[in-house]
Parts: C-alpha cells; structure tokens; sequence
C-alpha cells in the first residue's frame, strides 16, 4: 500500500530540483503542455465501466501544467508514494501507469464506434493468434524478420488481409520510377514491341525505346528477339526482373552493408529510367501506379519525380512530362470516381554537381508558377550519407515561393554526425513534412520542435528495412515516434524494387512492430487520418477526401464482419 503523505507549507527540497531542471530547459514551448489535449484528458472514462485510478488525476494536472517533459521528471524523482491514493496497490499503480501510456501514444484518443469495436474483436484475435504462433519459431516471425524471407507468411496472415481491405487515406512519400511492381513491368513494358536493352561501362542494364540511343553502351540487344530465342520465357523473365528487384532469399550474405545494397538500388533508377520517357511508356506506367495504389486503398498521392522531357516518334518536338502526367491523372480520375487525385513534390538528386541543384531548384520554380494546381513542393533526394547536406543550399533554399512547401528527406542514415544534421537544417528551414527522419530521435531539440509544430514523419518501414537500416523493425525509432503521439505517416518509399506492391506490406509491418501487442483498429484508423491531416490539401480539400474516406471505411468495416477478407 502507498500512504498518501499530508501536506506541507514549505516544498520538499527534491520538488524544488524538478523546479529547476524545467526550468534549465530553456524551452518553454516544450515544457508547457501544448500538445496536451484538453478536450481528451487521460481521466475521461471512455468505457463509463471501468474508472480509472485516482492516480490519473494526477498526470493530468502535472500534464496541464508542466507538460510531458515534466511529468516524465516527476515521476522519476518521485515514483507513486506522492500521489497514490490509500489502498492503491502496486498491481493498480502499475496498470494506471501502463494505461496513461496508451492514452498518450498515437491512436491513444480515438474512441471506436460499436461496428468498429466488433471489427477490432476480430482483429486483435487475429493478431494475439500471429503473435503466439510467432514466439514457437521467431525466425518465421514476420514482425522481427526481414520482408524477404516472410512475405508468404505475411501474405497468408488475416492481419495482413484485414489492413489490405482498409483504406489508408493518403500516400505521402513515394517515387515515381519505383512505385510500380517489377513482375507488372516486365511483363508489360519489356514486351512492348522496339525495347532494347544494353550494358553500360558501369555494368548496369539499361532498357529503352529509341532509336538511335547515347547511354554509354556498346551493344544493343532486342529483347523480343532475345526472348524469342530461350527454352523458358518464365526463366528469361525472371533474371531479367532480377535488374529491377532486390529480392534474394539471402538479403543478409547479398547485402553485407548499406553501400551494397545502396549501389544496386541507386542503379536500377538507371536500369528503368530511359524507358519510362518514352510516352507510351509513361503513360502506361503512371496509369498502373495509380491503379496498384488505390487497388491498395490509397485514395490521394504526393508524388516524388521531376519533370524531364519525354520522346516519342510522332514528332521532333518537346513532350512535357507535366502535362502528359496531368492527362494521365484526369483519365483514372474520371475512371475511378473514388480517386481523389495527384500532387508532385519536385525532386532532384542530391548527389549532383551544387550547380545542378541550384538550377534544378530554378527548375522547381518554374513548374510550381506554372502548374500551381500540380505541383506542390521540393526535395532533394538519395543516399545521405554520400550527397550534399541541405546546409550547403541554404541560401538559395530560403528563397522559396510563396505557398510552395518543403519536403525534405532528413536522417534516413545510421550515423550521427554531418549527416543527420540535415535534420536541424530540414526543420529551420521550415519543411513541412520529414522523409524517414530515422535519426530524429537523436535530437530531442529538434524533435520537440517538430512536433510542437505539426511536422509530419514519413516513415517507411519496408524501405528502412531493405536498406540496411534495422534488421528488426521492432527495434525502429518509430516505436520512440509512436509512444510520444508523434506526428507520423506510413508510406512505402519505392515497393516495386523490392518485391512489394502497394502500401499494405507498411502498414502491417507498423501495426505488428511499432505498437503494442494490444493495440488495435484505434491505431490503423489514426495512422489512415494522420495521412489526410499532414498531407498538403487545402481545408476544402480535405473535406472532400474526408468524404470520400468515410465511405469506404465503412465499406470496410461492413466487409470486415461479414468476412470477406479470408
């Protein structure tokens, strides 16, 4: 039992050093409970069954006060004896404690409707069943496995089959030339009449469609001509899908470290990237990503891409990729009523040349005063830790339009140095979102500010995993992220290289990973609406989403109970 202490006129000495740590935090935008949401506090009894302990009260007044910072402190310092009440005893502290942790993590206020409470019943049987199957052989665990060696088991999981069924609202984070599944591209672009292949100086495989090409090879090959002269069309398939898919059964002898893995990623961006400017090609291409996204239940798209100048034999002239791309998206939207559209974030390597950058950031300007309506923002894109740090364009970074936004990919690396510095640099320039932000949680400056200030992560789990950032994605930052109602997104960065398709291996992975084994539909329905809230829509277009959102969830849920997803 905690004896509740009687109150004293002069403040214990250990209260007035809590006092002065907050206040050595200098950060009083931090320290004063903004993000504590009045109209949620953690002793709103939502079952009106269960009341919480008296203990609560407490941590909502500390909270209101002084903030998470200085409730975490206060509970260090002082543990329960200060505030239990008479006859509490540890196991109800401890469950009060455990319970304010779910209140504050993500998904911790979403109450579900009566229909969604069933849905979640089904759901958490679901996932205790996967959870105790998995602790018998934890190598054929998916949630501490790599995506390589478990997507079977992933695809035949009911889990995975309920968060495929579920709309995800909006795809934040994504790059056009590797959206699409690599089976779908080889077997429809490669066996388009005029593809050649060749390889460069480099070793690389190379597809395109012209006629008289320049990409550093000494020999072209037509693969329908190649094709038609092997005994198994499925095998040829196969190794040459091998150019545009990290798949191996052995990702761990394959890919010993990051700058293997990375090599081969960066390089198939080359292998595809002459094919897909040829506009039928493109046309094509782009149709099918938007099908395989919403198919996946993705209802909106911010685009990574630049616009280079597409080719085609009808004519000598320029073919702008913009205005193809907008054709494109008004023919699916106008087949897919539920569709709600497309917006691009401009983006140019950050590997290139400072001068190439800075003209591509030009470049930017141009297309957002003259596509208004498509173009949304900018970023600079590639491996981190070998490209230039966004400090080193500052100056010209500042210089932005009015109404444009910034979308920096910041921290996707493992080091902490000169690298994850684009961190800070991402958030005082003002981004608006965070691509993968893996080493935020370094910062606990930075990260303070950017939630304070809405500033969205883009985590993409598969592609951290892929790309030799974690191994175990149970081990992620996003869990950090998560515990601390951080804003976060799901998102799948560049499926179609690694043997993915949509954004539902993500999601899954987020769901079995990142939370706790109790957590349920509350979590999925927060992570949906997190990508509506945080994506650059405007109010009124938000609304209209939201519609369109709120009718296919639940559809749904209407499927979930009547079983269709097994």
């Amino acid at each position: 039992m905690y004896p509740v202490p009687r109150k004293q006129k002069q403040e214990p000495s250990n209260q007035n050093l809590i006092r002065k740590h907050i206040k050595q935090q200098k950060k009083k935008e931090l320290l004063k409970g903004k993000h504590y949401e009045k109209a949620n506090p953690l002793t709103r009894n939502i079952t009106k069954r269960l009341p919480l302990p008296r203990i609560l009260h407490h941590i909502d007044r500390k909270m209101k006060h002084n903030g998470l910072v200085a409730v975490i402190t206060w509970f260090m310092v002082f543990g329960f004896t200060l505030c239990a009440p008479p006859q509490l005893t540890y196991e109800q502290a401890r469950q009060a404690v455990l319970a304010a942790e779910r209140k504050l993590m993500i998904g911790g206020s979403v109450l579900l409707s009566p229909k969604e409470i069933a849905v979640n019943k089904i759901l958490l049987e679901a996932k205790r069943a996967e959870i105790e199957k998995g602790q018998e052989d934890l190598s054929r665990f998916p949630p501490a496995t790599h995506f390589f060696k478990v997507k079977p088991i992933i695809e035949a999981s009911n889990v995975f089959k309920i968060i495929k069924k579920m709309p995800k609202g909006a795809l934040l984070h994504a790059h056009n030339s590797a959206m699409v599944s690599s089976e779908w591209f080889i077997k429809n672009i490669t066996y388009r009449s005029g593809i050649m292949k060749c390889v460069n100086r480099n070793g690389v495989v190379l597809f395109t469609f012209r006629r008289n090409p320049q990409l550093g090879c000494k020999t072209f090959i037509y693969i329908q001509d190649e094709r038609a002269g092997v005994p198994d069309v499925e095998t040829y398939d196969k190794e040459l899908e091998k150019n545009i898919n990290l798949y191996t059964p052995t990702p761990e002898v394959d890919y010993p470290d990051i700058g293997v893995v990375w090599n081969k990623f960066q390089n198939m961006f080359d292998t595809v990237g002459d094919a897909l400017l040829y506009k039928p090609v493109f046309e094509a291409y782009h149709y099918q990503l938007f099908k395989e996204m919403h198919d996946d239940g993705v209802i909106y798209i911010e685009l990574r891409t630049s616009f280079p100048s597409l080719y085609d034999y009808t004519n000598n002239k320029t073919i702008s990729a913009a205005s193809v791309l907008l054709d494109v998206i008004d023919n699916f939207k106008a087949n897919n009523p539920n569709f709600y559209g497309v917006k691009i974030i401009f983006s140019t390597g950050r590997n290139s040349p400072p001068a190439t950058i800075a003209e591509r950031f030009q470049t930017f300007k141009y297309f957002f005063a003259k596509y208004p309506k498509l173009v949304i923002g900018f970023d600079l894109v590639g491996q981190e830790d070998l490209g230039h740090p966004l400090f080193d364009f500052v100056e010209e970074l500042q210089n932005r339009p009015p109404d444009s936004h910034f979308f920096f990919h910041a921290g996707e690396t493992n080091q902490f140095g000169s690298t994850d510095l684009n961190i800070l640099d991402a958030v005082l320039l003002n981004t608006t979102r965070i691509g993968h932000g893996y080493s935020l949680f370094k910062h606990p400056v930075v990260w303070h500010a950017a939630k304070k200030r809405g500033i969205a992560v883009e985590i993409n789990p598969l592609s951290n995993q892929v790309l030799k950032l974690v191994w175990d994605l149970r081990n992620h930052p996003a869990v950090f992220y998560i515990s601390q109602n951080f804003p976060v997104v799901i998102s799948n960065d560049d499926p179609g290289f690694w043997n993915a398709k949509g954004v539902s291996y993500d999601y899954y992975y987020a769901f079995m990973s990142f939370f706790p084994n109790e957590a349920g539909l509350n979590v999925l329905k927060q992570l949906a609406w997190n990508t509506l809230k945080y994506s650059s829509l405007k109010d009124n277009e938000k609304l209209q989403v939201t519609r369109i959102f709120e009718r296919m969830w639940e559809k749904f849920l209407n499927d979930i109970l009547a079983g269709t997803f097994q």
